[in-house]
């Protein structure tokens, strides 16, 4: 993410629920589909390459039915950039909680790095999109997602300061300029990983967090 079970799956297919009991209006449909379209064309194409009409043909909509939902192409950008932070978020929020509030901060932070991974590769093409397209996006897009984008990195500080807190990771760096460094890492995985290649997902993951701990551990561990 700039500084993807996916429970905030805007893709409903042709069902009239959300998987939550709550039924879902024809018009919500449309735009659900507008946007998953738009993320999957965006999280391959990026943002220059993409347009309003090739968005409508992958949603099966005529170009002109976009604009009952949407102002202009740079609001559908926005709004999937902006679910593709709360798909990251979601991710990582579930396999903390699932974790415990007991567990070390080092514990944590591997946890988060493997959930990360995974919506990265295998869960969101909304996080995916925003990975590829927020440098692109317009400085509009860019002002308006810029909150949300912070406590994202602020996340990832808490978790580094969580671990230097309780000695489970080194105290000696600076928890604000490595979780810089390790979004930026992980977001390369956007770019370069492929599924079905030598290297598993689950295996990728857990190398990722396991050479993040392995340099953070403290000294004499």
């Amino acid at each position: 993410m700039n500084v993807t079970d996916d429970s905030t799956n805007l893709d409903t297919g042709n069902g009239d629920g959300d998987g939550n009991g709550r039924r879902i209006r024809k018009g919500e449909r449309s735009r659900m589909r507008i946007l998953d379209a738009a993320a999957r064309l965006l999280s391959c194409r990026g943002y220059a390459a993409t347009t309003l009409t090739d968005i409508a043909g992958a949603a099966e909509m005529q170009a002109g039915s976009l604009y009952y939902h949407f102002d202009s192409k740079d609001a559908i950008v926005e709004e999937v950039l902006s679910v593709g932070i709360d798909h990251a978020r979601s991710a990582i929020d579930a396999a903390l909680e699932a974790l415990g509030p007991e567990a070390r901060g080092s514990d944590r932070l591997a946890e988060a790095i493997v959930a990360y991974v995974n919506c990265i590769v295998a869960e969101s093409n909304f996080t995916v999109a925003n990975i590829r397209c927020f440098n692109e996006s317009p400085p509009q897009t860019r002002e308006s997602l810029a909150v949300p984008l912070r406590e994202f990195t602020n996340l990832w500080v808490g978790l580094l300061a969580e671990g230097q807190a309780d000695g489970s990771l080194r105290a000696d760096t600076n928890a604000k300029v490595l979780a810089r460094i390790m979004i930026s890492g992980l977001n390369s995985l956007a770019s370069w990983y492929r599924p079905g290649g030598e290297l598993r997902l689950e295996d990728l993951a857990r190398q990722f967090a396991d050479m993040v701990l392995d340099g953070l551990h403290p000294a004499g561990s």
